[in-house]
C-alpha cells in the first residue's frame, strides 16, 4: 500500500519552495536544517483552562509479519489528578492490546497481531469520563508498507508512521545543473541525512528502522521522486552492482567469513556497511576512495539472525562473502 502526500503537506511544501538556487546555497541550506532546532513561541495561555484531552504519539499503526509488536505512547493532559486511562478495541481478532511499562512521564500501550488481517479502531480514554478520548486506527496485514512521494522543489513531508524495520529508499532527482538534499528525522530526535548531492541523482540508501512519526526534509532545485520500500526480499550475501545500492535480506550460517570489497571507480567514496535486522547494529566493511580492492576478517554471521548490505558507490562494485 503506497502513502500519497495530504493536501495540507503539498500546501506546507509550496509554501516552503524556495527560488532557484546554486549548488552551494542549497547544500548550506541541508547543514542548517540538520543542526537548527525549530522555535515554537507560546502565548499566554492559562494551564488550568486548557481542555483536557488524550495524547497519543500516533493516531495509525500498521501491524504486519515484519511487525507483529508496536509500542505507542499516550498519556493524559490537563486532567485533575487520579484520573486513570483505559482503552478499549473494536475488534480483538484483528489486535490485542495490552499496557507496557512506562517512558519518561509516558505510558505505553503494546499492539499485537491478531489472527484476522483488516482494520478496527482502538480508543484510549479517561476511565472516568469515556469523553475524554482519542481513536487509533489499526491495520493487520501480510505485507509491510511502502511509500511514494513526488514533487517539484523544496518539501516537508509530516507523519510518516513507518513499521520498525529497515527501508531502502531509492530518491531520484532530474536536474543536472542543481542539488538534491534528503534529511530524516523522528519524534525520538534521530536525524540522518541520506542524500547530499549536487547535479542529477539515483540511487538507494538506508533508514536503519522505521519510526513513528517520521518526517523527511527535501531540498531540491528540480522535479524528484522517493520510494521507501521495506527490506523484505530474501537474496544472497554476495552482491555486485553500480551506483548507491541496499541489499535484501539474508540468513547467517553460524560462520565466519573473509569478505572482500572492491570498487572500479575512478573517484567519489566507496563505503560497504553490513546491518544486523534483529539487534540493530552495523558493521563497516569497506571504507575508501576510487579504485578499491582489500578484505575484511573474521565476519561472523549469526544463523538466527538476518542481514542486509548498504553500498556508496560512484561506479561498478562487489562485495563477496568468502
Amino acid at each position: 500500500m503506497s502513502s500519497r502526500m495530504t493536501d495540507a503537506g503539498l500546501k506546507r511544501g509550496i509554501g516552503g519552495i524556495l527560488k532557484r538556487t546554486g549548488k552551494k546555497i542549497m547544500a548550506f541550506a541541508l547543514t542548517a536544517v540538520l543542526l537548527a532546532g525549530f522555535m515554537v513561541v507560546s502565548g499566554d495561555v492559562v494551564q488550568a483552562q486548557e481542555a483536557p484531552f488524550v495524547d497519543i504519539s500516533t493516531n495509525l499503526i500498521s501491524l504486519s509479519p515484519q511487525a507483529d509488536e508496536v509500542k505507542m505512547n499516550v498519556a493524559a493532559r490537563n486532567l485533575p489528578k487520579g484520573m486513570a486511562l483505559a482503552f478499549s478495541v473494536a475488534d480483538k481478532n484483528i489486535c490485542s492490546v495490552e499496557w507496557s511499562a512506562d517512558v519518561k512521564e509516558y505510558t505505553q500501550l503494546r499492539y499485537k497481531r491478531g489472527e484476522v488481517f483488516g482494520e478496527t479502531i482502538v480508543t484510549v480514554f479517561v476511565k472516568d469520563n469515556p469523553a475524554i478520548a482519542s481513536q487509533i486506527l489499526v491495520t493487520n496485514k501480510d505485507v509491510a508498507d511502502s511509500y511514494v512521494y513526488e514533487g517539484d522543489g523544496n518539501l516537508d513531508i509530516y507523519g510518516l508512521n513507518m513499521t520498525p524495520i529497515p527501508y531502502e529508499v531509492h530518491a531520484v532527482s532530474t536536474d543536472e545543473g542543481g542539488y538534491f538534499g534528503l534529511l530524516y528525522s523522528n519524534a525520538a530526535g534521530e536525524s540522518k541525512v541520506l542524500v547530499n548531492k549536487a547535479g542529477a541523482y539515483n540511487g538507494s540508501t538506508t533508514i536503519e528502522k522505521g519510526a513513528n512519526a517520521t518526517t523527511l526534509h527535501v531540498l531540491a532545485s528540480g522535479h524528484w521522486q522517493i520510494v521507501l520500500t521495506p527490506v523484505l526480499v530474501s537474496t544472497t550475501p554476495t552482491q555486485s552492482g553500480t551506483g548507491n545500492f541496499v541489499s535484501g535480506r539474508f540468513k547467517g550460517d553460524d560462520d565466519t567469513h573473509d569478505v572482500y570489497c572492491a570498487n572500479w571507480a575512478g573517484k567519489g567514496n566507496y563505503i560497504v556497511w553490513l546491518y544486523d535486522i534483529n539487534n540493530g547494529t552495523r558493521q563497516l566493511l569497506a571504507n575508501g576512495a576510487g579504485t578499491y580492492g582489500r578484505t575484511k576478517k573474521n565476519i561472523f554471521l549469526n544463523k538466527s539472525h538476518s542481514y542486509y548490505l548498504s553500498v556508496q558507490s560512484e561506479g561498478n562494485w562487489l562485495v563477496e562473502f568468502r
